[in-house]
């Protein structure tokens, strides 16, 4: 092998893992809350696995895989790998959501190769290329163990990995019955289709007949784009993998080898574990399947169609629902009540548990379908007006595509938008979209950006950035200035897969004016082919009346001021300054120009802001006023991948103190609207707090780099979003 051909396994510096996003799940709502899932609600980043290849991933045969056949030359005895007394074992530190730093350990036996040993010249030896099925990896955590094949390793396009020797140092002498030989083998290790150098320190013994070997090496998993392995709010591991190949290896014409393995074996089942399908399955298809049934967000991470596909992850969903990741709910129960809420009780949790503990015994067919619990028929929107766009081909250089497209409604008179549907066109490479409301003004300074790059639309990663006024959203009145500068302003819907049309329910919605349009923001999410798309929306619109109530959505900000940890501080763009310049090269003059007008807003400085970071945490805190007298019916929080509390308070630190919203420990994969149970009735002027906090740690192989608030995944926010209801209409 060229030196070119393969990169050393831990001297390079690790290049930043891709971040795995999940998909999350919206609701919708009856009346005035159907709109309030507006701003920010799909603003997060994640990389969509191929539902096709987890498909694939869920099936596993235990086919020992196919390796190159050595042929004995003179002095040589060959010995094939028996699978059956063979493993490659994985080991890599990671910590699951409140619990301490643990080792985890998965192994695969469909392993095969050849060893061809020359008994009176050991330095003649030679080692065939080794390969493992990495489909069959399996842990004590079969949840991990999905999630390792389908998003990490991709195995269903992957399924093998590679070990090539080049050279064996330190075997010499004579073959000795019985004797352990100590040697180094290097190589290369082919895993994912990424091929990198190995050196493992190996040790042989003879005896009997059976050849048995250890081979142990350190790698990064970051060098095979498999890691360090990070799923928001549940789990984070090290980039360091400890790699060990056991093996145990006879002369083929001697003794038959095997060419399958068994499969994990499952526990006894316990005739006194719970049943499945009086407790097990009824929280199951209330609380998980509607997201988890094939076709529906969750599927792209877990599938979740029978029982057998429950029973095939029981561990794994008593881990996450003991941990309170599963069913999604970040809030906290401090403050006021919401609606709708997604937990379980302790009761359903430890059912969960001693099923799974108990061997996931089924009293169904495993073929027995898991489908959502009815719950009331919804509302469907009409289609009165069709908004269609240009279609749009991306391509596969450029994986996570942001494109924005102009819809015009072509309005003659002001109407109310009361219901949106998506239209969707080809849902192979949708991630998500968002639809914003623009003005006039804004509708023309857009035809600057259309089609500037020479197709339909344009680039807008951090949104559509166009200049102009906002557009009115009561009638009678110019709109009150909000508190905010975000690209997220007027973010009036927005779709995931899995989405229902939305009806607003009859008395609200988003006031339009003739000569207003909207941004449609598509993320576009290309794996092996960029299909040509034209997704478009159709909205609902009734005339303006005193029947309609307009609704606004208020965006109260904090600055961010994130200093580097103090090993990272020598780094270029630790300095302030220097970020700053990078936003600006990045993304233009929008990437630097919302920080020093929050540090005004807020009343403070970056000075006090750096006085809070204390080497890994950082925070902040803005007291801002309610614009306007109205009702505030819906609350949501943003921040990015350092994200680590959010809190939105009325009238903090008073009497009347009331926590709108509060969460403990944030997760960039669930930012929810939130409905108030009862919705509250607030005053112009009346205080608004927002108080945010970031952990370094939380996203600790991202480039050391000063934080800022601005728009990209990789700068930071301290974003709140609330619905009102203005009463002056």
């Amino acid at each position: 092998m060229s030196d070119g051909d393969a990169t050393d396994l831990t001297d390079l510096a690790p290049e930043p893992a891709p971040t795995k996003r999940r998909r999350f799940r919206t609701y919708a709502i009856g009346g005035a809350v159907a709109l309030a899932a507006a701003a920010g609600l799909f603003t997060y980043q994640q990389v969509k696995p191929s539902l096709d290849a987890l498909n694939e991933n869920g099936s596993i045969d235990y086919d020992v895989p196919s390796a190159p056949k050595l042929t004995a030359e003179a002095g040589e005895t060959v010995y094939r790998i028996d699978p059956t007394e063979s493993s490659l074992t994985y080991e890599v530190q990671e910590q699951f959501a409140g619990k301490d730093t643990s080792t985890a350990t998965g192994s695969t036996s469909g392993i095969a190769g050849d060893i061809a040993v020359n008994a009176e010249d050991l330095s003649a030896s030679r080692v065939g290329e080794i390969v493992a099925n990495v489909k069959q990896f399996d842990s004590d955590n079969n949840l991990r163990d999905a999630r390792i094949r389908s998003e990490f390793l991709e195995s269903a396009r992957f399924p093998l990995a590679r070990f090539e020797v080049a050279e064996i140092s330190g075997l010499e002498g004579e073959l000795v019955e019985g004797e352990t030989h100590e040697f180094t083998m290097t190589g290369a290790v082919t895993v994912k289709g990424q091929t990198v150098e190995a050196t493992f320190d190996a040790t042989a013994t003879l005896e009997d007949g059976a050849l048995t070997a250890t081979a142990t090496t350190e790698a990064k998993l970051s060098r095979f784009d498999a890691g360090p392995i990070s799923i928001a709010g549940l789990v984070t591991t090290e980039d360091d993998v400890t790699l060990t190949l056991d093996l145990t290896a006879y002369d083929p014409t001697k003794r038959t080898i095997p060419d399958t393995i068994t499969g994990p074996d499952a526990n006894e089942p316990d005739p006194d574990a719970p049943s499945f399908a009086e407790t097990v399955q009824p929280v199951l298809e209330a609380n998980c399947v509607s997201c988890h049934n094939t076709g529906e967000m969750g599927a792209s991470h877990v599938a979740i169609d029978t029982a057998g596909d429950a029973r095939a992850i029981s561990q794994g969903l008593k881990t996450v629902t003991e941990l309170g990741y599963m069913p999604p709910w970040p809030a906290s129960d401090v403050g006021v009540e919401l609606r709708h809420e997604m937990s379980l009780s302790d009761d359903e949790i430890a059912a969960i548990g001693a099923w799974a503990d108990a061997g996931a015994p089924l009293d169904v067919d495993a073929d027995e379908p898991l489908r959502p619990a009815e719950a009331e028929p919804l509302p469907v929107p009409r289609q009165d007006i069709v908004m269609e766009r240009p279609s749009y081909t991306g391509t596969v250089d450029k994986t996570n595509d942001y494109r924005c497209f102009v819809l015009e409604p072509n309005l003659d008179e002001p109407m109310f938008m009361t219901g949106e549907t998506f239209l969707a066109d080809q849902m192979e490479v949708l991630h998500h979209a968002q639809l914003f409301h623009i003005s006039a003004e804004q509708r023309e300074n857009a035809r600057d950006k259309e089609g500037a790059d020479g197709k339909p639309g344009w680039s807008c990663f951090a949104g559509p950035g166009l200049r102009g006024p906002r557009p009115n959203s009561v009638p009678g009145r110019t709109r009150n200035d909000d508190i905010g500068f975000s690209g997220q302003d007027n973010l009036v819907g927005g779709w995931v897969p899995g989405q229902q049309p939305r009806d607003f329910g009859g008395e609200v919605g988003f006031l339009l004016q003739p000569g207003d349009a909207f941004v449609l923001q598509m993320h576009y999410h290309y794996e092996d082919e960029a299909l040509p798309d034209q997704s478009s929306v159709a909205i609902q619109v009734d005339p303006v009346s005193d029947e309609i109530r307009g609704m606004r959505v208020v965006n109260p900000l904090g600055p961010v001021e994130m200093p580097c940890s103090p090993e990272d501080q020598d780094e270029p763009l630790c300095d302030r300054e220097a970020a700053l310049e990078d936003n600006v090269r990045i993304y233009g003059p929008s990437g630097a120009s919302q920080q020093d007008g929050l540090l005004m807003l807020c009343n403070t400085t970056t000075e006090e802001l750096q006085a809070n970071f204390d080497g890994r945490y950082g925070s902040t805190s803005c007291d801002l006023k309610v614009p306007e007298d109205g009702t505030i019916v819906s609350v949501l929080g943003h921040m990015h991948t350092l994200g680590s509390s959010f809190r939105l308070t009325l009238d903090a630190d008073t009497p009347d103190e009331q926590v709108l919203l509060d969460i403990p420990r944030w997760s960039f994969d669930w930012q929810m609207n939130y409905e108030l149970a009862d919705p509250i009735h607030v005053t112009g002027g009346q205080d608004i707090r927002i108080d945010c906090s970031w952990d370094r740690l939380a996203d600790p192989e991202r480039q050391p780099k000063y934080v800022i608030f601005a728009d990209g995944t990789e700068d930071e926010m301290c974003f709140g979003t609330y619905a009102l209801i203005p009463d002056d209409q």
